[in-house]
């Protein structure tokens, strides 16, 4: 018996052995320059993060930085599977808008999970089309003007909080603040649920929420391992049954969708949030709708609609894409939105002199009014300017990646990239380039002046074409709300845990090693 076992043993070993190195010859064998795999892990950069080396965020950055600095194009390895790397800004260009019907897809995650399948970001072809039109019609500046409200309660809580941490001189991490900021105004301008996390910190409605979006305390230390096991093996994860979300969490938000969906159906009742717009566009997916553009961005992300579907016609019943997409609302947007807030205050904290231009503008525009308006946040052009270069400095995201749909002449060379492989953008050199700003290594506001020229194409944190962040204008409208409120009576200061530079933790990629700590001081 022991004999069989051993024997066993060392067949599956031997499989694995097979399954991840069969194709480690792919790239040689088509003439591209690549980063040597090593058995199990894939290149070399992805071996120092799986052994703990390196965090997850600079993979991409090793390879470019230390093995190929100078290729436009070259490959690596994750786990078995053969990816492509693309380090030039006109194949960037091409690859995420010019050439984009080559590269509509992303990495999906086929998984056991039903809300999981049906989400924007896990949809292709011709079904992600149309869900991408639909979903279009929910973050446009109309809708979100009436959702404005929402985030304005919210923000009022929060600035009696920094009231209360700067009569006690506290240290607070802003990753912390401005995930309860974040989380309460998903929780009402999203749910429809008021809550105030910063009074109640351990309500039941933020603690599912850690839950599902895996934050620290709330996530498995396998986490990271099984999303890269669903992203690279696919069908072995379906076939396991491995969940993307969190059960639990997940029944928690879904029966709260449903409810919430049922009750407004019978009172009539209308909150102009989340819920409301999108049962709207999912019934009204059937009917042509003009395209209507507000910046070169959004023109960039133009996508043919003629002849799309009803939605419903890519098999998922309405609530099934409603809780869906209203839980990719809230997994997408909450751990991205209060790492953009902390950043942003990290910058306000060790530029003081900054931070005070950002305050005169909040003075000029907001004056004595108690509430904040979606027209007065859009009059703060040096505020965008300041968010913007925040997002530019501090790249989170260093490389963008899709799926090759058709074989791919890569123009300029001889490389083809076939059907069904992977390509990442790597993006920061284009957003640190001269060619695209005035002053790339400061970090200087004035680098997105309109007198200065700053390249749309140089501010990757959104993404850029077709597949860029389709809640940008909700993600800028809670920062910008969560800084009107935090400056208007206070400043944020250095402490001394503050940091002059936030390094990604190594366990967990969406936290800093250090926190991003400071105060709070009273103006007047």
């Amino acid at each position: 018996m022991f004999l069989e076992i051993v024997l066993l043993m060392v067949s599956f070993l031997l499989y694995v052995y097979y399954v991840i190195t069969k194709q480690f010859g792919f790239f040689k064998d088509i003439g591209v320059p690549f980063s040597k795999p090593y058995f199990p892990f894939g290149s070399s950069s992805y071996k120092k993060m799986f052994l703990g080396k390196i965090p997850l965020l600079a993979v991409d950055e090793e390879m470019v930085k230390n093995e190929f600095p100078k290729e436009k194009v070259f490959g690596f390895f994750i786990f078995g599977q053969p990816n492509f790397m693309i380090n030039d800004e006109d194949l960037a260009k091409r690859v995420l808008i010019k050439d984009f019907d080559y590269f509509v897809d992303r990495r999906t995650f086929d998984t056991y999970d039903t809300f999981t399948k049906a989400f924007l970001t896990n949809l292709s072809g011709t079904e992600w089309k149309q869900m991408r039109s639909l979903m279009s019609g929910v973050f446009t500046s109309g809708k979100l003007k009436l959702m404005a409200n929402h985030i304005d309660k919210v923000g009022k809580n929060f600035e009696k909080y920094v009231s209360i941490q700067a009569r006690e001189r506290n240290e607070i991490d802003m990753k912390v603040a401005g995930g309860l900021m974040t989380l309460d105004s998903i929780a009402s301008a999203g749910f429809g649920i008021e809550v105030d996390s910063f009074a109640e910190p351990d309500n039941t409605f933020r603690k599912m929420a850690l839950t599902l979006v895996g934050a620290p305390g709330y996530r498995s230390s396998f986490e990271n391992l099984k999303i890269f096991f669903l992203a690279t093996l696919p069908k072995l994860g379906k076939f396991l049954k491995i969940t993307f979300l969190n059960k639990v969490a997940t029944s928690f938000f879904s029966d709260i969708i449903i409810k919430t969906y049922k009750r407004r159906l019978e009172t009539g009742e209308k909150r102009n949030d989340i819920i409301d717009v999108l049962v709207e566009e999912l019934k009204s997916s059937n009917k042509n709708k003009s395209q209507t553009y507000e910046s070169d961005f959004e023109k960039d992300a133009a996508i043919d609609t003629s002849g799309l579907k009803d939605i419903k016609d890519i098999g998922y019943n309405e609530e099934t894409l409603l809780i869906a997409n209203a839980l990719l609302f809230f997994f997408a947007g909450f751990e991205t939105t209060s790492t953009g807030i902390s950043i942003i205050c990290h910058k306000l904290a060790i530029f003081p002199d900054l931070q005070e231009k950002v305050y005169n503008e909040i003075n000029d525009v907001i004056g004595d009014c108690e509430d904040v308006s979606f027209e007065q946040l859009q009059e703060m052009k040096y505020m965008d300017m300041f968010i913007s270069e925040c997002c530019r400095y501090q790249t989170i995201i260093p490389a963008l990646e899709r799926k090759c749909v058709k074989d791919y002449a890569v123009p300029g060379t001889d490389i083809i990239i076939p059907k069904g492989r992977f390509v990442k953008v790597y993006t920061k050199d284009i957003s640190n380039s001269e060619d695209n700003f005035k002053r790339p290594e400061e970090f200087d506001p004035e680098n997105f002046a309109p007198e200065n020229n700053p390249n749309k194409f140089g501010m990757m944190i959104f993404g850029q074409g077709p597949r860029n962040c389709i809640g940008m204008r909700y993600a800028l409208l809670t920062i910008k709300m969560t800084i009107v409120y935090l400056l208007r009576k206070h400043r944020v200061v250095r402490s001394d845990k503050t940091t002059d530079v936030l390094v990604p933790d190594i366990k967990n990629f969406n936290v800093f090693k250090d926190g991003v700590f400071m105060k709070f001081e009273k103006r007047f």
